[in-house]
């Protein structure tokens, strides 16, 4: 079985992408999801809608990429029970600094482009340590603001697969479906582990402190 996991910025279009790889890229077989979300999502309704199996992990007030590391077995039990062939862990974007990619499966990291040309500047390990970087929105700003935007992401990370994407027409998914059977081609390590260590989570407050020193 194959799997991939997707991060990005909210509203970015993450859930759109896998929508459209469902219909445009047959080779991965019976394709599943699994959604991380913060509070609260209706994604699970609308990939489900599509015949498309899904479940969600909801974070509450924990970090959802710690959450996806603790419940990667349960990721696993899922796409084995449905007897997938692809499962796409789709987490919440939440911060820059969040670092939801594995050492042994493809990380697409997908951007909104009309976030503005500094964006990528902002962001770490979400977007360093994607093998892929699906940009979309790009028919909502000029042609220059899209170059100086594909920039920001090369200066970022010199080595990921740049793909313009847009959810409304699907333009773009023959390239991202190559770039992933490309990924899925290289192998990767044996061991499951970060690419890069996760937020640290045990200050006070982490622990429930409330009261705040001046």
């Amino acid at each position: 079985m194959r799997s991939l996991i997707i991060g990005g910025t909210p509203s970015s279009g993450k859930t759109c992408a896998v929508l459209w790889m469902s219909r445009r890229a047959p080779d991965l077989g019976r394709m599943g999801v699994v959604k991380v979300d913060c509070v609260t999502t209706d994604d699970q309704q609308v990939l489900e809608s599509r015949n498309i199996p899904a479940t969600t992990i909801l974070a509450g007030g924990y970090c959802p990429d710690h959450v996806l590391m603790e419940r990667l077995d349960d990721m696993q039990s899922f796409a084995d029970e449905r007897r997938l062939d692809t499962l796409v862990i789709e987490t919440a974007g939440l911060c820059g600094r969040c670092a939801p990619f594995l050492t042994d499966r493809p990380a697409l990291c997908v951007l909104d482009c009309s976030a503005g040309i500094h964006a990528p500047a902002g962001l770490g390990p979400l977007l360093t340590d994607a093998d892929i970087c699906l940009v979309t929105k790009g028919d909502l700003v000029s042609h220059a603001e899209r170059e100086v935007f594909a920039a920001g992401v090369r200066n970022r990370n010199p080595g990921a697969k740049i793909v313009w994407f847009n959810g409304l027409t699907g333009e773009g998914i023959g390239g991202l479906y190559h770039a992933l059977m490309n990924e899925f081609k290289h192998g990767f390590d044996d061991a499951v582990a970060p690419r890069t260590g996760l937020p640290r989570l045990y200050c006070s407050y982490c622990l429930g402190r409330s009261e705040v020193e001046t």
